[in-house]
């Protein structure tokens, strides 16, 4: 049977072994087990991990705080807990959690087709969508990871667009080209390639609505006008 499962993209959501949802209120202890995931099998000194939740409080009371976090993580896990600790450190179990973004970062470090579309088909979300705790220190950490797994996201799907734009199947080019504009929209280089993409596949109107979209994203958050390349692109699009 498999293990835990810690989805952390677009939200937080712990499943069972079976799939069922599994409950844990505290914010705090669901932002600790998140780190602690995401760590693998390094382990955390009990220190850090009290300054990194609380750090607002005396050191005494947020050692208190985290013990308490780690039991409502044990209670909410059951049988299935899948966190070590001992007096000076606490760690996870990698062989007892499966977590996406793990998985995620393996697909897009593997690089082969089908492992880049299953990484990009996990990337539901940023890291912890929405999730907010009262701890700076956590808060900071988390904005940092979001953007680095955003930024493989986008490599990913820049990469399997232009990969297929060139290769085929062109419509596995544009839905790859699509999510990244959703991702990015200001990723004007995979606007172009959209733009192309619609000529190709007979669809003018498509393509002169995409040069709009990328005209007006650019003008509202840049204050710039689209790269000469672009206008180019868009002048093949008039001629057509």
């Amino acid at each position: 049977m498999a293990g835990l499962r810690l989805n952390l993209l677009g939200g937080f959501e712990l499943l069972s072994p079976g799939g069922a949802p599994l409950s844990l209120p505290p914010r705090k202890a669901k932002a600790l087990l998140a780190y602690l995931a995401l760590g693998g099998s390094r382990p955390h000194a009990r220190d850090k991990l009290a300054a990194l939740l609380w750090a607002d409080c005396a050191d005494a009371q947020a050692r208190t705080s985290l013990r308490q976090a780690l039991s409502a993580i044990r209670k909410s896990l059951g049988e299935d807990n899948c966190i070590e600790a001992d007096t000076q450190t606490v760690t996870t179990c990698p062989e007892a959690l499966t977590v996406d973004a793990v998985e995620f970062e393996q697909g897009v470090a593997e690089g082969n087709e089908g492992s880049l579309w299953r990484a990009v088909d996990l990337y539901s979300g940023d890291l912890l969508e929405g999730f907010n705790v009262d701890a700076p220190g956590f808060q900071a950490w988390l904005g940092a990871q979001q953007e680095r797994l955003r930024r493989l996201a986008v490599d990913a799907l820049s990469r399997l667009a232009e990969d297929h734009a060139e290769n085929g199947p062109i419509e596995r080019a544009t839905a790859a080209a699509t999510r990244l504009i959703a991702l990015d929209p200001l990723h004007e280089r995979t606007h172009r390639l959209l733009m192309q993409l619609y000529l190709k596949q007979g669809r003018q109107p498509a393509a002169l609505k995409q040069y709009q979209l990328c005209r007006e994203i650019l003008r509202r958050e840049l204050g710039v006008s689209p790269e000469a390349e672009t206008e180019r692109v868009h002048r093949e699009l008039l001629r057509e």
